[in-house]
């Protein structure tokens, strides 16, 4: 009776470290997986913003919680659009320069973009 306990307490000691071994790599994966998501997104906010000022709209109207990650914000410079998320920050570049009153828009802002001569402007809407 005690070799069957203590095998039975053996194979779960090794259960144990079997697991332990697994969790750590597949965590390594889950965090890398979320930032190639989210510097994708960066780039992606940038080529939406390249495709409405060449479209032939004049106007677009955007809920930021839409194309945003929670939590985070972009931030607006001239050509350059940096996505900022509790994991860092990802930059990426614009065709056209982006003209604002204020730099940041965040997660629930919204905002209408619309064309100027040879810029697209940004208003936060409320």
């Amino acid at each position: 009776m005690m070799e069957f306990t203590l095998s039975r307490v053996c194979m779960g000691v090794c259960g144990l470290i079997l697991l332990a071994a697994v969790v750590v790599p597949v965590t390594g994966m889950y965090e890398k997986q979320i930032a190639n998501m989210e510097s994708d997104a960066s780039y992606d906010i940038a080529s939406l913003i390249d495709c409405f000022y060449y479209s032939e709209m004049e106007c677009m109207t955007i809920n930021m919680s839409d194309i945003l990650p929670v939590q985070s914000y972009i931030e607006i410079r001239d050509r350059r659009l940096t996505l900022t998320t509790e994991n860092g920050e990802y930059r990426s570049w614009t065709r056209v320069t982006m003209i604002s009153e204020e730099d940041t828009f965040g997660y629930g802002d919204i905002v209408r973009i619309s064309k100027c001569a040879d810029a697209v402007i940004f208003e936060r809407l409320a």
